[in-house]
């Protein structure tokens, strides 16, 4: 399927090209060290984030901010397994936060979603204390935490994403990002569920709360996973999206980023942008192709969407 996919629209993706040595991203870039604060946004002990600063960086600034959201299956992973891309805007002045959100199979489905909506809406009502614009936000994510950012960027006219019990000064902020960038992310359930690698029948099964007597066997139900399905929710007035996604993935096939481009053709959203990482070594083409994609298209991407 992806190779069909691949042939059919190849011609008219909107693709970052390959990159040079100097477009990608330097391994010197990634170490910003440890972060400013680390603050509660909800009352459960899973629901903090931290905020790293630039140097220079003051209360009084209105600095742009990218709101990351880490992978791990939404049953695993940590704030701190920051993707590189995202952290390594640091260095260029903007404010980096990275969520942590209750896992799988303490929650389900919504839930996980419903953390990183009202993360967002906290960053925003800290706006004053955290030196940042909250018109100049955008959101990032990983895999299954790509899932979720795509989820609070593409779903936020959909009340069954936000929790009930938010307090009214959050209920009151917006959780729209300017824009999303997506790593490796999944972003059709129902596809991902199919994937060849041994456990992403489990990791949906624990997501949706529909493990039967062997957990590794998928037993969800297509109208399930299709609520959880981001891709089903675009539409031409969404936030812009920038997926990156390795072409030897083996975790979440490179087919969730062309369907991302099928269904953005499907209904007319002209601002989709895919940086499928293709070349250099093994490891930027795979699962975690943060050091493969072409960053000097990303930084345009994230200042003309934050601009």
């Amino acid at each position: 399927m992806v190779i069909a996919l691949s042939a059919v629209l190849i011609a008219s993706a909107c693709e970052a090209s390959n990159p040079s040595a100097n477009d990608r991203l330097d391994t010197a870039m990634v170490d910003v060290g440890s972060p400013s604060r680390t603050l509660a946004y909800g009352p459960d002990d899973e629901q903090v984030l931290d905020v790293y600063t630039p140097a220079g960086w003051s209360p009084s600034d209105r600095r742009p901010v990218i709101v990351h959201v880490h992978g791990g299956g939404w049953h695993g992973g940590s704030r701190r397994d920051a993707a590189y891309l995202a952290q390594a805007q640091v260095r260029r002045g903007w404010v980096f936060v990275s969520v942590d959100y209750r896992l799988t199979p303490g929650v389900r489905f919504p839930e996980p979603i419903r953390d990183v909506d009202r993360a967002v809406r906290f960053v925003r009502s800290q706006a004053s204390s955290l030196g940042i614009d909250p018109n100049r936000l955008v959101m990032s994510g990983h895999s299954a935490g790509g899932h979720l950012a795509a989820a609070v960027a593409l779903g936020d006219m959909r009340p069954l994403l936000v929790d009930p019990t938010l307090p009214a000064d959050l209920r009151a902020q917006s959780s729209r990002p300017n824009a999303v960038v997506t790593i490796g992310a999944i972003l059709d359930v129902v596809a991902f569920s199919d994937d060849p690698w041994w456990a992403s029948g489990w990791i949906v099964n624990l997501l949706y709360g529909c493990e039967g007597s062997d957990p590794f066997v998928l037993t969800c139900s297509s109208t399930q996973m299709r609520q959880g399905s981001v891709l089903d929710w675009l539409d031409p007035r969404d936030p812009s999206m920038y997926v990156i996604h390795g072409g030897d993935d083996d975790v979440v096939l490179v087919e969730q980023a062309w369907l991302a481009r099928a269904r953005a053709d499907a209904v007319g959203f002209d601002r989709i942008s895919l940086d499928i990482v293709d070349s250099g070594p093994a490891r930027y083409r795979r699962h975690d192709p943060d050091f493969g994609a072409n960053l000097r298209e990303l930084e345009s991407f994230l200042d003309r969407v934050t601009a």
